[in-house]
């Protein structure tokens, strides 16, 4: 028996690092989609209680800013006093979810039987943002879900049907000339599997 040859050594080495690499690749995967699937969960629910909040009954009056709150990066966080239009409801220290005019008075909106309360927030939202929660639950929602989507397609773990796909026809013969020599080489390792 003669001496171990050092090229079978070495690529019995790559073989077990590549396993290896492929397994935490897949473990990382399979922690991202879970993490995705959670998340997108708490986003979706979040919507469904923003749009039955919705249907709440809403309190109108006018917010007098009284202080600001510094805010840690910066700007200020209005504090004042909150008094209901026909004066039933008179809330002092609250914040204000937006903005005041130069006067640091506005119109603004509480919710105090909402699911997501104002009462327990302790906070009136400014007219302009009244109504704001569904849509950046929404639009939250489905910048999420794309992200996610477009990130499996990039890993190959779901096809993407392009135009570019349905018009190359090549034989596994031919060697791709198309793009980046390593992405070529991972598709040919891929197709290899």
């Amino acid at each position: 028996m003669g001496a171990p040859d050092p090229q079978s050594a070495y690529d019995r080495r790559m073989a077990r690092q590549r396993r290896w690499e492929e397994r935490l690749r897949r473990l990382g995967r399979i922690v991202f989609y879970l993490i995705a699937l959670a998340l997108t969960v708490g986003i979706a629910a979040l919507l469904v209680v923003a749009v039955i909040d919705l249907r709440q009954p809403r309190i109108w009056g006018t917010f007098t800013q009284t202080d600001c709150e510094p805010r840690p990066r910066g700007g200020c966080r209005p504090v004042g006093t909150w008094v209901s239009d026909d004066g039933g409801i008179i809330k002092g220290d609250i914040y204000l979810d937006g903005w005041t005019d130069g006067a640091d008075i506005t119109r603004a909106s509480y919710q105090p039987n909402a699911i997501i309360s104002d009462e327990s927030n302790n906070v009136v939202h400014a007219s302009g943002l009244t109504g704001a929660g569904p849509w950046t639950m929404g639009l939250l929602l489905i910048g999420w879900v794309g992200y996610v989507l477009y990130q499996a397609a990039a890993w190959g773990d779901i096809p993407m049907l392009s135009r570019r796909r349905h018009r190359r026809v090549s034989s596994p013969a031919e060697p791709l000339t198309r793009g980046s020599l390593r992405r070529n080489r991972r598709r040919s390792r891929a197709r290899r599997l």
